[in-house]
């Protein structure tokens, strides 16, 4: 027998995935090499497949050190048929309650973008209904004790007549972080800006690059002025704004640190939420592989940009994801000018625990102890930090703008000014067909919620269900999808 030559690479574990090109699901060794984190697949109508999935062995290990417990959703609504990811609804499988519900309101969309990871259909548009959403809240209310955020997006959701009034129907169901995913290009529009912040609307602005040429890459279109002129409305009219970068490799990953820059700038920019370029959907399928990015290499382009000021210790993933989903910064910015990370005044474990309920750190009882615990330890060992003085300030300052001697301020109120003061740097990595894993979705709490009560995770719906639901995708989409899917092979994305 001839004898086989030792392995170049280190087996980990295995995970499920999907194949490449059929989508059918497959086993998928989990292999370390070149201190990179790769899936090694094989489906038999296909073929072998190798793609990269984290480019750092030791985030991806860091990573797995973070557990918590998961809280499953209340209801089951569908049984387990075929297996996951192809019974999602939720079916008895799934780990994580939806904590941020995601609702695709239309299907058209004001561009034909080279990097959407979703399918519109601007043909025949479907928009969703007051009676649907309504049918939605109240599901949402069933399965959660507090809704306390909730996502609209599209194809483009401004471009849906009645997105205020469902902003209203939120408000009035006590959903008190109401956010839009937008290309902003609706919002030169100053009375429909003026509009959203009078419903205290959040804007999650996608703004992936301030080059007109990178644009024309990933967008297929010039919208920096645009975007620019909106960003300067929501900030004239204080509306609270993300900035979200689409991230590809060798496109607009120079531009993080720029983009980082003016997130901590701007009073209004409340974070910044990296997003590793995904390969599916109309436009994403047929995009360059050399484009792939994966959150250890967003970790080092911010570390570049800030000179280590902000480096992969600085950040935790959040407990309610699977450890791989998300990467996640908070910064104090100084009075005095400069910031310091969350985890330079207390630990990595503490900053993890504050995410334990929420997506995002809320201003609660927890959080009050931990500011306690951190201003006895500054004044008692000032040397332990170089700015603990300008710390110091910055608290002090913001402590007496949270509760002044003259009024109560509401915890909408308080929230609102802290996160001038308190930003934070939010990576998700998005899967597609080529790094799907089962254990991530499991146990995903982004959810797409649907009218009879069932809810899929993003992921899975932008994979596997979108395609075949007929209010969002176009068949003239799904064909040059499958025109532009490239065949499996070894590969390095």
């Amino acid at each position: 027998m001839p004898e086989r030559p030792f392995t170049d690479h280190i087996y980990y574990s295995m995970t499920k995935s999907l194949c490449g090109t059929c989508k059918t699901a497959v086993d998928a060794k989990i292999v370390f090499q070149d201190d990179a984190v790769w899936f090694d697949k094989f489906c038999p109508a296909h073929g072998h497949e190798r793609r990269r999935v984290a480019s750092s062995v030791e985030w991806y290990l860091d990573a797995l050190s973070f557990v918590a417990p998961a809280t499953p959703p209340r209801r089951i609504s569908k049984p387990v048929v075929n297996g996951c990811p192809f019974d999602c609804g939720a079916c008895p499988s799934h780990q994580q309650k939806v904590y941020l519900p995601v609702v695709p309101i239309t299907s058209s969309c004001n561009l034909d973008c080279p990097i959407c990871y979703t399918i519109n259909k601007n043909d025949a548009a479907h928009q969703m209904s007051v009676e649907d959403l309504s049918r939605i809240l109240q599901h949402l209310a069933e399965d959660h004790d507090e809704v306390d955020i909730i996502n609209f997006t599209g194809g483009e959701p401004t471009l849906h007549p009645q997105l205020l009034d469902f902003l209203q129907m939120c408000r009035d169901a006590g959903i008190r972080r109401l956010t839009i995913s937008t290309n902003g290009l609706k919002l030169r529009d100053e009375a429909y800006v003026r509009r959203l912040a009078a419903l205290d609307a959040r804007i999650v602005l996608s703004l992936d690059t301030f080059r007109p040429e990178t644009d024309r890459i990933l967008l297929g279109a010039n919208t920096v002025k645009a975007k620019l002129e909106a960003l300067a409305l929501l900030e004239k009219h204080d509306v609270a704004t993300t900035i979200l970068p689409a991230v590809a490799m060798g496109i607009n990953d120079h531009e993080v640190g720029d983009l980082l820059a003016l997130v901590l700038s701007r009073p209004h920019i409340r974070s910044l939420e990296l997003h590793t370029m995904t390969f599916t959907g109309q436009g994403g399928v047929g995009f360059q592989r050399s484009a792939r990015i994966t959150i250890p290499d967003l970790h080092a382009r911010i570390a570049t940009a800030t000179d280590v000021r902000i480096e992969l210790r600085d950040f935790v993933p959040s407990p309610l994801a699977h450890p791989h989903c998300y990467s996640i910064c908070y910064v104090l910015c100084l009075d005095e000018g400069g910031y310091v990370p969350f985890t330079r005044l207390a630990s990595r474990a503490t900053l993890f625990d504050l995410l334990s309920d929420s997506l995002y750190i809320e201003p609660r009882e927890k959080l009050e102890q931990v500011f306690r615990d951190v201003i006895d330890d500054l004044w008692a060992n000032p040397e332990r930090l170089p700015a603990s003085g300008a710390v110091l300030k910055t608290i002090k300052r913001l402590l007496h703008d949270l509760f002044p001697p003259d009024r109560r301020l509401s915890i909408l109120e308080r929230q609102k000014i802290a996160e001038r003061t308190v930003k934070a740097i939010y990576i998700h990595s998005h899967m597609d067909e080529e790094n799907f894993d089962v254990a991530r979705v499991m146990k995903c709490p982004v959810g797409v919620p649907q009218e009879d009560g069932g809810n899929i995770p993003t992921c899975s719906y932008n994979v596997l269900y979108r395609e075949k639901d007929d209010r969002f995708a176009d068949p003239k989409m799904l064909h040059r999808m499958v025109l532009t899917r490239p065949a499996p092979g070894k590969g390095t994305a």
